[in-house]
């Protein structure tokens, strides 16, 4: 039943947030589609006419939010030429994800694991794109003596391991906020590449 003067984006919108916070609280396993449904203000047989079963949500809300942090980066990244500069916005891109919509970020890292074989390799396939994209800033910065990359892959591993673990420890109300984090995170980025 759909409450009345709502439309199908918007009802997708409160699901997809109370689906957010149930799974960052409780996991996916100890999360089911009844609660779901009270959470986001509708009767469960509701929950149907946007996915057909709790797996089918999780692997929606990744894919989504896969979707949005990639065009954000690819937006961010526009126009953008200088090895050094696309690195700066790259790192500022995931840092700012990982701080600002840290509940959503945490669940995709940990949550790929309960999606099938299947949607799990069709996810990670996806998620690729991230690595795609630092690879080829990091290649073209060594091409161009900017960056000194001894074992490049490494070194692309160590940036992607550090900034997607920022959601898994930072704590909003720790002592770091979002620019300090981001400053941080850019020297040691730049040290990583062999940038003084």
């Amino acid at each position: 039943m759909r409450i009345a003067g709502s439309n199908r984006d918007e009802t997708w919108k409160r699901v997809r947030a109370a689906g957010v916070s149930l799974l960052y609280r409780h996991g996916f396993e100890a999360m089911n589609t009844r609660q779901l449904a009270e959470a986001a203000g509708l009767k469960p047989g509701s929950l149907y006419y946007y996915f057909s079963s709790k797996e089918d949500f999780l692997h929606r809300l990744l894919v989504d939010l896969l979707d949005e942090i990639l065009l954000d980066l690819e937006q961010n990244l526009e126009g953008l030429t200088e090895p050094v500069s696309r690195l700066e916005a790259y790192v500022r891109t995931l840092v700012r994800w990982h701080v600002v919509r840290r509940e959503e970020t945490f669940i995709a890292s940990i949550e790929v694991r309960s999606l099938t074989h299947d949607r799990q390799e069709s996810y990670l396939q996806r998620r690729d794109r991230f690595d795609l994209i630092l690879a080829e800033i990091l290649q073209d910065g060594a091409a161009a003596g900017i960056f000194d990359l001894t074992h490049p892959r490494i070194t692309r591993n160590a940036i992607l391991s550090s900034l997607t673990a920022i959601s898994s420890w930072y704590d909003p109300a720790g002592p770091f906020g979002l620019e300090v984090l981001t400053m941080d995170f850019l020297e040691l980025t730049r040290r990583m590449v062999g940038l003084k």
